[in-house]
């Protein structure tokens, strides 16, 4: 493969960007560029003399941010950042890809390039550590990958997006659904992706779907649309607890009653849905909350967290709230009481 495969340009932009992503070799270089190219081979010491003459003209180009590294074979580096980022504004980007990248499930292979580029982003003196654990994925393809270009696709296009989605429990059929994209949501607690969009198939309504139980999508491109100005994150969002925000005025206001042994971590705050907490004469502490509901009329975003406060929380009101969590607790007791299924050593069956 001859160096001229690439025009100068084109191969000039290219190693200076690789350059600012690690520390490289005139032959680390020439092997991303040309991976075709054998060492040695026909055409190699072309490549690497137009890679030398590169090297140098980026030298002349950014003489305070080049390096020529010591030891041998030399390698290079370039220390411009692709940003003019506050530092504040990075750790904050590059907090957020990081721990989608870490916590997120399936193989996260779009995760990984997300934070492999804002870790180029990074000053050089901490993108070694930044890399450390990101290990390599691979080209591996799943239904979820696909599933995530499709939805980045017909955002960033303004295209609606056609699917076929099973309501939450898995039961019943599939139903296709077609949804005009406002915004792409990582739920808080276990971090999954949620499409929140005006479904226009039957409801014309914004309505929130599990990105990893959509199936089937398909990118409408003869299509576009444009997120109204009413639709405001912020206020859509503003009650969930989780990604499902309000619908109209679909909410309801829930009494709680913290025991003392909690009401330290209630007055610590950083609830921001709690009403301010009332300190009663025995330590217990009394505070609302206003949380959406869904079809059957219960927050069901709020109820696993009122949930695993265990005992030290009692849901005061409203009546049918109450009634649900009380009918959770007790099922909760009498699956304690059952003695488990014994299984051969070695595990389950």
């Amino acid at each position: 493969m001859a160096s001229t495969e690439l025009h100068q340009v084109e191969r000039l932009f290219r190693v200076a960007g690789l350059l600012r992503e690690g520390h490289l070799t005139v032959r680390d270089l020439a092997g991303r560029l040309f991976p075709q190219a054998s060492v040695g081979g026909e055409g190699w010491p072309g490549i690497e003399r137009a890679l030398q003459r590169d090297l140098l003209m980026l030298e002349r180009l950014e003489p305070q941010d080049f390096r020529r590294l010591p030891g041998r074979p030399p390698r290079y580096t370039l220390d411009t950042h692709r940003t003019t980022l506050h530092p504040v504004s990075l750790l904050a980007l590059h907090a957020a890809a990081r721990l989608l990248y870490h916590r997120a499930p399936g193989n996260r292979l779009h995760h990984q390039e997300a934070l492999r580029q804002l870790t180029g982003w990074l000053p050089g003196r901490v993108q070694e550590v930044a890399r450390r654990g990101m290990e390599d994925i691979g080209k591996r393809r799943s239904r979820e990958s696909l599933n995530l270009e499709h939805v980045g696709s017909a955002w960033a296009g303004g295209h609606p997006l056609r699917f076929e989605y099973r309501k939450p429990g898995g039961s019943g059929r599939l139903r296709t659904n077609i949804v005009e994209t406002y915004l792409i949501e990582a739920h808080p607690v276990n971090l999954d992706l949620y499409v929140i969009g005006l479904e226009t198939t039957y409801h014309r309504a914004v309505r929130t779907f599990k990105l990893s139980r959509m199936q089937n999508l398909h990118v409408l491109r003869g299509e576009n649309y444009t997120v109204p100005a009413s639709f405001v994150p912020g206020d859509f969002l503003n009650l969930a607890w989780g990604v499902v925000g309000a619908q109209g005025n679909a909410t309801m206001t829930v009494h709680l009653r913290f025991r003392h042994d909690a009401a330290y971590r209630i007055l610590e705050g950083g609830y921001a849905h709690l009403s301010e907490p009332y300190l009663n004469p025995d330590g217990t502490i009394d505070t609302t909350v206003q949380a959406p509901v869904d079809a059957t009329g219960l927050p069901r975003e709020l109820l696993p967290w009122i949930l695993g406060w265990g005992p030290r929380v009692q849901v005061l009101g409203p009546p049918e709230l109450r009634e649900h969590w009380r009918s959770e607790l007790r099922a909760a007791a009498e699956g304690a009481e059952t003695e488990p299924v014994q299984f051969p050593a070695g595990g389950a069956a």
